[in-house]
Order: C-alpha cells, then structure tokens, then sequence
C-alpha cells in the first residue's frame, strides 16, 4: 500500500483495482495535483505486466507521465509476440495499432511477427479491406523472408483485398525475389517507396558484458558495465544502475538483462560496505535500467540463473544470518519473487549454469571449506540432486555451457587445466590445458560456438582468450588469444548478451598492462595450448 499527502488529505493505493488506480490518476492531472499524479505513477510502475503495458502505455503518454512510458514502452516492445495475443492488444483502436506497428523500437527478430500480430488483430476485429491496408502498409515487407513473403503474405486473402500493400509486397518480392541480401538491395527498395529501417531487435549484437566489480586502479569507474565485442575487438560503456562488486547478472532467454544483489557502498558499515536486495533489468531502447521488485533475501556472493524467462537467485551470504541455502524466483510477467526450494546447505561463492530447463551449481564454500560439489536443481518438480563432484575444488569458478555440456575452470590456488561435465554421462571429464594459470573469479562465457576466458589469472592478467571445440573427441582443442588487456574489474558479474550498440559510448582506449601481466606475455608468446595427458 502507498500513500500520497494532498493539502491536509490523504489517498490509500492498494492493489485491489488497476482500474481505480488509472482513473486516480487521469483525475489527478485533469485537476494539476502532482504528488497525487506521481504516486498513482509509482504504484502502476510496479505492478506493470504484459497483460497491462498496452494500456498503459496510452495512459502514460496522455498525461505526460515519462517514467511509465518509457518502462511500458519497453514492456511492450520487448515482449511485443506475448502483447500482441492478449486482451489489450485486440482492444487497440485502429490509429493506436498504426502507431504500434509504425514503432522503430520493437524488439522483433523478424518482420513476419510484426505481420502476424497485425493479421491477429485484423481477424479479430473484423476490419474490412480499407482498414487493412491503412494497418498492413506500415509493416516492412522488405524485411520479411522471401519464402514467407511469397507463401504467406502476398497469397493472404485480406492482402489482397489491400491495394496499397499488394503494391508494397509486389515491390518487395521484386527486389528480394529468393535473395536473403537484405543490406544490398536497400537503396533500389527504398526507391521503390520500401521501408528498410531494421527494427530494434534487428540490430543486436553478440557481446561478453562485465558489471558490477571492483575496478582495477588505472580505471577506477565501478559504476559501468562493459560490453564488449570479440569479434570487432569493441568495447562499449553502459551505465549501471548502482555499484556494487560480487553482484550477479544474467540474461534471460528473450534477451533481457538482469542485475542485481552484491556489496554497495556504505560508509557505516563493517569494511564500508553492505550487501543488497536490489534487482534492476536493462532497457536498451532508452539505455537506461529499470528498477525490480527487490529479492527476497540480501545477497552477496551468490549465484543467478535463468530457465526461460524467470531468473533464480541462490545461496550466498548476508550480513545479518551469515551463509544461506534460500532459493527465490523472479516472475518478469508479475514482478514477484516467489520463494522456491532451498539449496541442500548453505554455501556462498559457487557458481551456476543452465543447460536444458536445469540449473547447475557448481563448488562454493560450505561446510567451512571450499567444496568440490555439482548438485542440479530442477524448476519443473522444485528438486536438488547431488551429482558427480568435480575433480578439484573450486570457489568463484569460470563456468559455460556449450553444446549441452558444462566446462569449469578456474581454482583458489589457481589452475592451468579445464574439465568438462557431460550431464547425459553424468561425469567429469579432465581437459585441455588453459593459456596460463587461473584463480577464482575468472569469467568463462559461450558466445557463438567457442567458449571465452576472460581475466582472472596470475600477476593482474586481464586477456580474453577463445576456445573452439573440434569434432575429434573430447580433450582435444586449443585456447587462442583473442585481445589482451580486456578485462577491468574484479570480483565482477560476467555473462552474454544480444546487444544493441548504436548510440552507446564506445572506449577506445585500453589500460595500462601491468609489470606482471607483461612478464607474463612474454613467457606465453608465440605457443598454442594443446591438451596433453
């Protein structure tokens, strides 16, 4: 419940009626009381949904209210196939659906959504043909597969009912024919009167991020995330919504970005710092991070992982009940954590994956040492099994799932080799020798068929080196250097992401390499690394 002072009064919100809550607010502006406008604003920020986001986007933008319209934007445009099949979506009036389908900003893969969600609207309302085409011509049929295009767009029946886009889609299948060249063909298209913009979604990129660490000395900003391109060798500045180290991060299988928990800041506190609850995802159409329903519990040292679309946050370690087992998970489509079934015991400092729709967490420290340990948790029967312990123990590893198995690297005392857990097998497997020795905190991502190893090594090594698996038998590979001088944090999240780039500020500049790091080079320079028995 929130309250809002007015003059001498005071209005109650509660989550009994939306309804209520959205007339509240109309009323307010109609009569200019702001505190009660901006209460009514926060109360729908957090109890924004798929199911609501249409409509409240409309409302938002009548009323000038610019923090839910951006956060219902972004609601809508991401979740944009989920929108387009509810209630609110089929409710829409003929000029709000123009603007929706007109929107640069949807965060679609493929133009064909946009057509579909536009035909599901039209069959349901039974719109005639002169509606249609003021619908239909503001869909990019450039962008639409050729086979699609011609198999189920231009055949439609209501397509050709449409003169205005029959002509569109006649000129598309013109310039596309079978072609799948989008970019070469744009100038002749758009002379054609063809939109050829990329959505949103169109323009991502595959990048390795890094937040929410402790800076090294010769770039001290903690309060950036990095996004950073191995193919283009790019890096690029995000702002994060607060500093923090041993926060996590983890991307959702629609490509959201999720942030949270880890030690703040706090001159008041034991060593100046706290852990948190806090709990933010990144809205990439406006670069800015939307804040979440808190966790349950504070957390520091702990582990994130998704299974389709919910985020999990497990164990670690709090300042008021020390080491914890609590296992909670964030609904995106309600904005609730709801608790679920504890770890087997308490640990902090482990490390979590996801391969198929289970969570594997690996190592940690528990049971006053660091542990070898892969237990399993299963979101469908809310199960923990204990599984095959790795051959080493391991705090803060490197972990990445690739191809359906799980690689770890990365030790306390440091390590110079990987192993490979293969879950059909359920058993680990000795591997290929890494480029240098590496100690805990060290990132291991999959990106693009090759894993990643990024920091973490002995005397302030900072590269990102790849590895690629080869079709001859597990242990056989090699690690190559993609960039040095990489990483800038420790103690930091890492994880993978499709990302948009345009408009973010790129770092050209790279740090200083260290003494050690240096000496180090020098050593590696010119070898391979080859498994060896």
């Amino acid at each position: 419940m929130g309250t809002c002072n007015i003059y001498t009064g005071t209005v109650s919100l509660t989550p009994d009626s939306i309804q209520e809550v959205k007339a509240l607010l109309q009323a307010a502006d109609l009569f200019q009381i702001g505190n009660l406008q901006r209460a009514c604003e926060e109360w729908l920020l957090r109890f924004l949904t798929t199911a609501n986001c249409v409509s409240l986007y409309f409302l938002a933008g009548t009323h000038n209210c610019g923090r839910l319209t951006r956060a219902a934007k972004w609601m809508l445009g991401g979740n944009f196939t989920e929108v387009s099949e509810g209630e609110e979506f089929l409710s829409l009036g003929v000029e709000q659906l123009v603007e929706l389908v007109s929107d640069d900003s949807l965060e679609v893969r493929a133009e064909s959504d946009v057509f579909e969600a536009a035909m599901r609207w039209l069959e349901h309302t039974g719109a005639d043909g002169l509606v249609a085409d003021q619908v239909l011509k503001h869909v990019r049929y450039y962008l639409i597969d050729p086979q699609y295009l011609q198999e189920k767009v231009r055949a439609h029946s209501l397509v050709k009912d449409c003169p205005e886009t029959l002509k569109l889609c006649e000129a598309a299948v013109q310039v596309r024919g079978w072609d799948d060249d989008v970019d070469g063909n744009a100038a002749y298209a758009e002379s054609l009167g063809l939109t050829t913009d990329l959505r949103f979604g169109m323009k991502g990129c595959n990048t390795i991020l890094f937040l929410g660490g402790d800076p090294h000395k010769d770039f001290p900003d903690r309060s950036v995330c990095i996004a950073y391109n191995p193919h283009a060798k790019t890096q690029y500045r995000l702002p994060l919504p607060y500093s923090a180290s041993n926060a996590c991060a983890v991307v959702t299988e629609d490509q959201k970005l999720y942030v949270g928990g880890g030690n703040v800041e706090d001159a008041n506190a034991i060593g100046h710092c706290k852990p948190c609850r806090l709990f933010f995802v990144y809205d990439a159409v406006h670069n800015v991070w939307l804040e979440k329903a808190s966790m349950r519990d504070i957390r520091t040292n702990f582990a994130m992982a998704s299974v389709g679309k919910s985020v999990y946050a497990m164990g670690g370690k709090n300042f008021l009940v020390g080491y914890i087992a609590a296992v909670e998970r964030y609904d995106p489509d309600t904005n609730v954590w709801h608790a679920a079934r504890p770890l087997p015991y308490a640990i902090s400092g482990h490390t979590a994956v996801t391969v198929g729709d289970c969570i594997y967490v690996l190592g940690g420290y528990a049971r006053r040492v660091v542990t070898t340990s892969t237990i399993r948790y299963q979101p469908a029967t809310d199960t923990w099994t204990e599984l095959a312990p790795m051959s080493i123990a391991r705090m803060k590893a490197g972990v990445a799932a690739l191809d359906g198995k799980i690689y770890a690297v990365g030790a306390w005392q440091g390590q110079v080799t990987m192993e490979m857990y293969d879950p059909e097998k359920e058993k680990w497997e000795p591997g290929v020798v890494l480029p240098y020795n590496v100690v805990s905190g060290v990132g291991l991502v999959a990106l693009d068929g090759r894993l990643y190893l990024c920091g973490a090594g002995e005397g302030g090594m900072r590269d990102v080196y790849f590895f690629s698996p080869t079709d001859l038998p597990w242990p056989f590979g090699q690690w190559c250097l993609n960039e040095r001088e990489v990483v800038r944090f420790e103690n930091f999240a890492c994880t993978t992401g499709r990302l948009h780039l345009e408009g973010l500020e790129c770092i050209a500049d790279r740090p200083l390499q260290s003494r050690a790091a240096a000496r180090l080079h020098s050593a590696i320079a010119g070898h391979h690394f080859f498994q060896t028995k």
